[in-house]
């Protein structure tokens, strides 16, 4: 394996109207490109007029060429169209002025969203270090070791089998693997792959004599001495050596047949494979590499046809340096690939030890350090804040120049140094050897796919989020230089006074610097089991409560599962205009104020710290409450029966009272009731005084209301009229005669 570091490419062609054998016609535009051609991708606003001047109908080649000529006539420039990305998203190709100033020059368009450098990435293999020379020989004794549960000397594997044990993977689950190409005839991958694209639109980088097409084979990416040291050259620089193989050795790690009698296992055993090949001889830029994201999650790409097997999860395994920002081009379409389901791994770089680079350091991915067998840093894993968790990247012990690597990470590849060998199904071994964290992150890959095919509705960010938080800790002993030099802990990624990065060889990780810690795959996967659903038992004190009670909400035997925490979320899903909440609505109780009659809605959430959640919900019914009513006199004699009528009493809402209770609330003494439960009572009052009454009645919703009334009772009949007192005698007396004396005269009295 081989490490490049990241150039920036210059080359393309002239336009000329040409289309070759099952290419687009863009591809062959550069099939001579002089190398100081300027490339930058540039992004068009919605309301461009650029994007009114042809019909989306016509070729995309010739939709991108008329889009650039037009922009170049604008701007005194001769521009030319180079592969489509998006539908308002292109390369633009310039001679005579460098991508930088370019890039530039367009971003001051008014109707451009960005334009920025068209970069190349590289496979992100290790260094040629004597660490980890190759040489002819046979497989590692400790085969898969990074499969297996973790022990004391392996402490960084990743315990797959107890995953299997959940689930082997489901064929309904897609990895992307945008890479070299893929080896279609190696046996292990035979029936694992899609048909797959080829992104590669320059052709000299493509190295298959064409540009983007349906054959995304790899053709091989070796680079001669000659090219490499020829000035000026497209290769220059870019560093002799044989044909990686790098996309097969990432797809078996993937997606490997598993079980079937013949070479290795791997990590999503029944996951499908599509292959999206951007990387070429001397790696691959970012617009094809833009591009075959978006069309590896299913958003569409102008001139390349539909993707039939959307990816559930896109692998990275490779990079450059810089900054994730607006003039990388990968920002845009991240969010957009996330937006739809898409999980994207990347590796975190071999650099030894220097700050993550472009696409690890960007938002809304996966970025994978790389762990040795001892679950320390291995010496080229980079490291920083931006990496999420790590995985085994392969390392070699104790060798000589003989020695064979113990430590190394089993896969497929194919044994030709140039070209393929036809029928090739050989693999990496301890004298051929696949190691760097461009293997970190297909473990983690092809985890987030055992994950999906449990529970496929996962966002992107649960799945990040089940992977860190079952990551297991990082040791902090057991780490051995070989040397007897201690093996320091990992730092943040550090400058010697000349502002080169220094670097940093094996150490103990923190999740400062290699993410939350090593993963797990059987962790995340049981993380995400239905069965490790919290439970979210929800009581309400009534569930017919009236306008103006509070309602108390009690959620405090919800669960979660073991080593978890959680959260509550309340709300109300119907009924928001007549109630509300009195108290916090992230905890496990909560209280619910009804301002008006009607029904109200109420729904708990229960939400773990790996995404995982159950609702319950409860519908309370609110009315206003009944009204009693007493009709009774207020005066009665003593030894009569006094009726308390509670017939004008009436329920709400539809209800009905049934059930009416008298009570005697004072003079209990003197006074008795019967039929105290029906509707009409009956109350005799035994001696002179005040007896006080109460009536309580309950609607069918078993809501009451309570009034009162008092009773006064005497021993004889009032008078209805006069001064108020008993009649005396003599009043009686002389009342008497004076009717008899007028009766006698005939005159009927005038006054009195």
């Amino acid at each position: 394996m081989r490490h490049l570091l990241p150039t920036f490419a210059t080359a393309c062609a002239l336009l000329v109207p040409m289309t070759l054998p099952g290419t687009q016609a863009w591809a062959a535009d550069t099939a001579a490109a002089p190398a100081a051609t300027a490339r930058v991708i540039v992004k068009f606003k919605s309301d461009s007029a650029l994007l009114q001047r042809q019909a989306q109908s016509a070729p995309a080649a010739e939709i991108v060429g008329s889009r650039a000529h037009a922009l170049g006539q604008r701007m005194g420039l001769t521009l030319r169209g180079g592969a489509p990305i998006a539908e308002r998203t292109q390369v633009v190709l310039a001679d005579g002025v460098n991508s930088a100033e370019l890039a530039a020059r367009l971003s001051r368009q008014g109707d451009v969203e960005y334009a920025v450098v068209d970069k190349r990435r590289r496979a992100l293999a290790v260094p040629n270090d004597p660490l980890y020379t190759t040489v002819a020989g046979n497989g590692p004794a400790t085969g898969q070791w990074y499969l297996r549960a973790p022990t004391s000397t392996v402490r960084s594997a990743i315990n797959a089998e107890a995953a299997w044990d959940t689930t082997t993977g489901s064929s309904d689950i897609v990895v992307a693997v945008l890479d070299t190409g893929i080896r279609f005839d190696h046996a292990d991958l035979v029936g694992r792959l899609h048909p797959g694209y080829d992104f590669i639109a320059d052709v000299a980088t493509s190295n298959d004599g064409n540009g983007r097409d349906t054959d995304p084979s790899d053709p091989g990416d070796w680079i001669t001495d000659a090219e490499n040291e020829q000035a000026g050259g497209e290769y220059e620089d870019c560093g002799a050596s044989d044909s990686s193989w790098h996309g097969t050795q990432v797809a078996g790690i993937i997606g490997a047949a598993t079980a079937n009698g013949i070479g290795m296992a791997s990590v999503g055993r029944n996951v499908m494979i599509l292959p999206a090949r951007v990387l070429g001889k001397c790696g691959g830029f970012d617009s094809d590499i833009i591009a075959a994201m978006r069309w590896s999650a299913g958003l569409s790409v102008p001139g390349v046809p539909a993707n039939p097997h959307p990816a559930r999860v896109i692998n990275l395994s490779l990079g450059g340096d810089g900054t994730c920002d607006a003039s990388t081009g990968y920002p845009d379409a991240i969010s957009a690939i996330n937006a739809a389901g898409v999980v994207i791994v990347t590796s975190a770089g071999n650099s030894a030890g220097h700050a993550v680079g472009v696409p690890a350091n960007c938002s809304g991915v996966i970025a994978v350090g790389g762990l040795r067998h001892a679950g320390t840093k291995v010496g080229f894993s980079d490291l920083g804040p931006e990496v999420s968790l790590s995985a085994p990247g392969g390392n070699c012990v104790d060798i000589g120049p003989n020695d064979p690597c113990v430590y190394p990470l089993l896969t497929t590849t194919n044994a030709g140094t140039r070209g393929p060998v036809a029928g090739s199904s050989i693999y990496t071994d301890s004298f051929n050897i696949s190691v760097g964290t461009s293997f970190s992150a297909p473990l983690v890959a092809g985890t987030a796919a055992l994950m999906l095919s449990v529970r496929p509705d996962r966002t992107p960010a649960q799945v990040l989020n089940a992977l860190r938080a079952t990551a297991r800790p990082f040791p902090t002993t057991g780490g051995d230089n070989g040397d007897g030099s201690e093996v320091p802990v990992c730092t943040a990624p550090r400058f010697d006074t000349n502002d080169d990065p220094i670097d940093q060889l094996q150490c103990y990780c923190t999740t400062a610097t290699c993410g939350a810690g090593m993963l797990d795959a059987a962790a995340a996967v049981a993380a995400v089991t239905p069965a490790q659903a919290p439970t979210a038992p929800l009581t309400a004190s009534t569930a017919n409560p009236t306008v103006g009670s509070p309602v108390a909400l009690d959620a405090s035997l919800a669960t979660v599962a073991a080593g978890r925490s959680g959260t509550f979320q309340w709300s109300i899903v119907d009924g928001a205009d007549i109630a509300a909440f009195t108290s916090a609505t992230n905890a496990s109780l909560a209280t619910l104020l009804p301002s008006a009659s009607g029904t109200v809605t109420v729904e708990l959430s229960v939400v773990d710290d790996l995404g995982a959640q159950t609702s319950a919900w409860t519908h309370i019914s609110v009315s206003a409450a009944p009204s009693a009513s007493i009709t009774a006199p207020t005066s009665a004699v003593v030894g009569t029966d006094v009726t308390l009528d509670g017939s004008g009493s009436a329920a709400t809402g539809g209800r009905s009272i049934v059930d009416y209770e008298w009570t005697i609330t004072s003079g209990s003494s003197i006074a008795s009731l019967t039929d105290a439960d029906s509707e009409t009572a009956t109350l005799e009052i035994d001696e002179p005084g005040s007896v006080g009454v109460s009536l309580t009645v309950t609607d069918s919703a078993g809501v009451t209301t309570s009034v009162a009334t008092t009773i006064v009772a005497s021993a004889t009949p009032q008078p209805s009229g006069g001064g108020g007192g008993a009649l005396q005698l003599h009043w009686l007396l002389a009342l008497a005669a004076a009717v008899g004396a007028l009766g006698r005269a005939g005159r009927r009295p005038t006054g009195g």
